[in-house]
């Protein structure tokens, strides 16, 4: 009976996707409207740059789909620069007051990758993305949301073939220019991008 379950096995690829909150949307102020919202440079603590520009832009993409005002990214990084400021680690060294004096906005929206991760050992292959998100509201500098949520993927690899096409696809990912992956749509962690970006933008006030 082992042995006619093993051989069942043979040739599948089983794949668990879980999406989870490590921290549940917290409204800080009851009534409170986002308005006009600058969505910041997200702020990275994973490897690849290219993951912060695929969670920004879907998170601007959530917004206006949800129908909230979105000042321009072009328009925040031209800004920015202004500040000295051309990515998210470094918005730190600038208050929120001095910000808000070079971007006209009702609320500025922090982004934070915690993890970011695609790992294959053997047959197992395993993706993760973490992200929380945080809107300050600009006139009272005050912190009135904050989300974070994961998605993370483990799937087992038990086909020799299976394996080689697994290992092929993210062979050729990881080759392809960030230009042609947000053009296809098919990062490695797009899916999980996707997936933490719109919840979170879904329990926005």
């Amino acid at each position: 009976m082992k042995k006619h379950t093993a051989r069942a096995l043979v040739g599948l690829a089983v794949a668990l996707t879980v999406l989870s909150g490590c921290v549940s949307a917290k409204y800080l102020v009851g009534g409170w409207e986002a308005g006009t919202i600058a969505v910041l440079p997200v702020r990275n603590q994973s490897a690849d740059v290219a993951w912060e520009k695929f969670a920004r832009a879907v998170m601007v993409e959530n917004l206006i789909r949800y129908g909230y005002e979105v000042v321009d990214i072009d328009e925040v990084d031209a800004r920015l620069d202004d500040l000295g400021i051309t990515e998210g680690g470094q918005l730190e060294t600038v208050t929120l007051a001095e910000m808000a004096q070079v971007i006209q906005a009702d609320s500025f929206l922090y982004g934070d990758i915690l993890e970011a991760k695609r790992v294959m050992i053997g047959i197992y292959f395993n993706k993760k993305f973490t992200a929380n998100f945080k809107v300050y509201d600009v006139a009272s500098e005050e912190l009135k949301w904050e989300d974070e949520r994961t998605s993370k993927e483990q799937k087992v690899v038990l086909s020799p073939v299976e394996m080689g096409k697994e290992v092929g696809k993210q062979f050729a990912l990881e080759m392809t220019s960030d230009l042609i992956y947000k053009a296809l749509d098919s990062h490695p962690l797009i899916q999980h991008i996707r997936a933490v970006v719109h919840t979170s933008a879904r329990t926005l006030p």
